[in-house]
């Protein structure tokens, strides 16, 4: 829908920025199973450590699947984070979603 995205790099897939006063990030969603799935065929169906699972499908800003799910961030408080311009989303980016995640 027209997101400017502020950061978007090849290493991390991750994508962040202010939408209509509020910010969004790029999130994990069926992307992330997507990425589990393959991991689990790769190592013979199995992963070791469960919690690579929530490595994988957690947004921190850091570890994105590069997939186009995007959702509207928590301010720290169980409110939408609000902006007017991208940069005042940058604290918020690896913050919990408050909307779904979901293709757009």
């Amino acid at each position: 829908l027209g997101r400017q995205a502020v950061v978007s790099t090849q290493s991390t897939g991750c994508n962040w920025g202010c939408h209509k006063n509020v910010c969004w990030s790029q999130c994990n969603g069926i992307c992330a199973i997507k990425t589990v799935t393959q991991k689990l065929i790769e190592q013979g169906g199995s992963i070791e450590d469960f919690s690579d699972f929530w490595n994988i499908v957690t947004n921190n800003g850091k570890n994105c699947e590069k997939c186009p799910e995007w959702c509207y961030l928590d301010n720290g408080s169980k409110g939408y984070a609000t902006c007017k311009t991208n940069d005042q989303c940058e604290v918020y980016r690896g913050n919990k979603c408050m909307s779904h995640c979901a293709m757009i």
